[in-house]
C-alpha cells in the first residue's frame, strides 16, 4: 500500500523534539515516514515511543480514512453523472421541455375594481393595488404572485374575519372610532 504522499503534521515534530537522543529522534522520524508512505508498523518501540506512536498513528489513519471517503464520494458523483447522462441519451422522450408556467400579468386598478364588484368583495381595491404594486407583486415580499384573483379572495376573507380598515374606502369618520385606542 504505497502512497505518493501523506500529511506530516507539525505535531509530529513537536513530539520528536521531546526525544533527547538525536539517533533515536531520527529513527522515530523514519518510523513515522515509513508508516505514512508504506503502512509499515514499527516494532520494538520503547514505552515512551509507543505512547507517542499511538497519537501519531491515529492522526495518519484518520487522514487516510478522510482521503478514502473523499475519493469514494468523487467516484460516486462521477458515476451518478455518467448514469444521468446515459439515462438522458437512452430516453429522448424525457428531454421534452416542460411547458413553463406563464408569468402573471399585473392587473390594472380597474380590473381589480371590476373583479371585486363582480364577486361582491368589499375590499379597498386601490389599497390592494398600491400594496402589491409597492411590493413588486410578491407575496410576503419574497414569492412572486401567481394569481392576483386568489390574493383578492384572501384579502376579502381576512378582512371579513378581522374587520380591518383595508376592506373599505374608509373615511375620517370611521377612523375616529379608533383614535381613542392610541
Amino acid at each position: 500500500m504505497k502512497k505518493a504522499y501523506f500529511q506530516y503534521y507539525e505535531t509530529f515534530e513537536d513530539i520528536l523534539e521531546k526525544i533527547k537522543d538525536d539517533t533515536a529522534r531520527e529513527h522515530f522520524r523514519r518510523v513515522i515516514i515509513r508508516y505514512g508512505l508504506y503502512g509499515t508498523e514499527p516494532h520494538g518501540l520503547t514505552d515512551i515511543e509507543d505512547m507517542a506512536w499511538g497519537i501519531i498513528k491515529d492522526l495518519i489513519d484518520q487522514q487516510q480514512h478522510r482521503r478514502e471517503v473523499n475519493r469514494a464520494n468523487r467516484v460516486g458523483k462521477k458515476a451518478e453523472a455518467t448514469t444521468e447522462k446515459t439515462a438522458q441519451v437512452e430516453t429522448p422522450a424525457q428531454t421534452e421541455e416542460k411547458p413553463k408556467t406563464a408569468r402573471m400579468e399585473k392587473p390594472t386598478l380597474d380590473e381589480i375594481k371590476s373583479y371585486c364588484k363582480e364577486k361582491g368583495y368589499a375590499i379597498n381595491a386601490e389599497a390592494f393595488f398600491n400594496y402589491y404594486e409597492s411590493n413588486g407583486w410578491k407575496i410576503g415580499g419574497r414569492t412572486a404572485m401567481k394569481n392576483w384573483k386568489a390574493a383578492v379572495q384572501s384579502w376579502a376573507a381576512r378582512d371579513r374575519k378581522t374587520g380591518t380598515l383595508w376592506n373599505s374606502n374608509s373615511t375620517d369618520a370611521e377612523v375616529e372610532q379608533y383614535e381613542n385606542v392610541f
